[in-house]
């Protein structure tokens, strides 16, 4: 009796929704989970009736989930369609659970054990900085070894001296300049160097006004001045007697042009001695730099650090600074990882110092709704999602990374829970139409 198969194939399509509906509220705290939704068709047998079907169970891979803070750096949220890709059993899954960690060798793994992928770092020479190495997928690892202390070689150093301030001479025999005394400087800077050992030190500059557009600089090291033996210019250097101990310190003189641009130090005019224009952006002839060697306490070796002016100015406005960025740094332990935006792995030490680990890849198909589920909040590739496609992060719909968060299921409960009582209902409709077919057969088979 076709009425009966009717409501079986209606109890079959229900009982089928009502299973994926309750999947979905299982997992409503599941990071990654995408909420699935079963949809139905008509069947008809040769033109007659024949009831209902599940012809699909798709998954919402377009609506994002609720992004869950958490503060750890390694839980990342994806805020677009990209997925992760994971080493799983010798093969490759995919997901978008991003909770992952370090384990006791460093990998980045997740709370299965399954590796992120991404892409590596080149082997960087001495002195150089690592780079990635895309296109090709590696297991990311974090090397946390504890990183040297490197000598401060050079300092960028770039502000706005006032070409309005008062000028002030530099005290002559038998009086000596006192750094103590504020009257004796328009201006003072001080920048934190490194020795070889990661011995801090401070060298501080003294600025004095000392005719207009030119000003007069000298160098202490923690609070002592260094020789014109320690000093190299291309510009002539001068002396000057320093504090009660008649110390000779050494000067170096710097002029300005009426545009408030610092002049090459070896004076004005200058004549380039090549083809190319010299300028204040690039000093292509190093005429705004200065060398300073010395040897600082602490048993560290000898600095030699360049220090370079180029973009100093000076103008009428007040004493700033624009730039005071000093290269070196003490030794320092792994205290933790950082993920950029575009997925950019860097290892960070106690020293403030970061490296570059690798870059995290995020994959994308064609067809989302080809992939196969898995366990664990991960899909596969099949042929009818076509091949995964990598991609940096922040670049294009795949998304940008936000770390310190991991994205979590995109169920709504509320919605789930109403459509569960609407399939409850579904189902006893269809259990009653059987009921009401077998009271039919009853009264028919009695009458016979």
């Amino acid at each position: 009796m076709s009425i009966l198969n009717i409501g079986l194939t209606g109890l079959k399509s229900t009982q089928t929704a009502l299973e994926v509906t309750s999947n979905n509220i299982a997992n409503s705290a599941t990071a990654g989970y995408k909420q699935s939704d079963a949809e139905f068709a008509s069947v008809y047998n040769g033109g007659q009736q024949g009831g209902v079907k599940v012809t699909d169970i798709k998954e919402d891979f377009v609506t994002g989930g609720e992004i869950v803070r958490t503060g750890n750096s390694l839980d990342i949220t994806i805020d677009g369609q990209g997925f992760f890709a994971i080493s799983e059993n010798g093969g490759t899954a995919y997901t978008q659970a991003g909770q992952f960690g370090l384990d006791s060798d460093l990998n980045i793994v997740n709370a299965n054990g399954n590796n992120l992928l991404g892409y590596g770092v080149s082997e960087s020479e001495a002195g150089s900085e690592p780079s990635i190495v895309s296109g090709i997928l590696t297991e990311l690892k974090i090397e946390g070894a504890n990183i040297p202390a490197k000598a401060t070689d050079s300092i960028a150093f770039n502000g706005n001296l006032s070409s309005s301030s008062d000028l002030i001479p530099y005290p002559t025999a038998p009086d000596t300049f006192d750094p103590t005394d504020g009257s004796q400087y328009n201006f003072s800077q001080s920048t934190e160097v490194f020795d070889s050992l990661g011995n801090s030190h401070i060298m501080t500059q003294y600025f004095n006004h000392t005719a207009t557009n030119e000003w007069k600089v000298m160098y202490f090291v923690d609070g002592e001045p260094l020789p014109d033996t320690a000093i190299s210019s291309t510009g002539t250097n001068g002396t000057q007697f320093v504090d009660g101990s008649a110390t000779a310190a050494g000067v170096v003189t710097m002029t300005f042009d009426t545009d408030g641009q610092m002049a090459p130090l070896s004076g004005t005019p200058f004549t380039p001695p090549g083809t190319v224009a010299d300028n204040n952006t690039d000093d292509p002839y190093n005429e705004r730099e200065i060398t300073l060697s010395f040897t600082a306490s602490g048993g560290g070796s000898p600095i030699d650090l360049t220090l370079d002016m180029v973009k100093t100015t000076q103008f009428g406005t007040s004493f700033s600074m624009y730039e005071n960025d000093a290269s070196g740094y003490t030794s320092g332990s792994f205290s933790g990882v950082t993920v950029a935006e575009d997925g950019k792995l860097y290892a960070t030490f106690t020293n403030g110092e970061s490296k570059l680990q690798g870059q995290v890849a995020l994959a994308s198909f064609a067809n989302v709704n080809g992939l196969q589920p898995g366990d664990n909040t991960v899909w596969y590739e099949t042929d009818d999602s076509g091949t995964a496609l990598f991609s940096e992060p922040d670049s294009g719909a795949i998304g940008k990374l936000l770390s310190g968060s991991y994205m979590g299921s995109n169920v709504d409960v509320s919605e789930q829970l109403v459509g569960l009582m609407s399939f409850q209902q579904n189902y006893q409709a269809n259990a009653k139409t059987i009921s009401t077919a077998d009271e039919m057969m009853q009264i028919l088979f009695s009458n016979t």
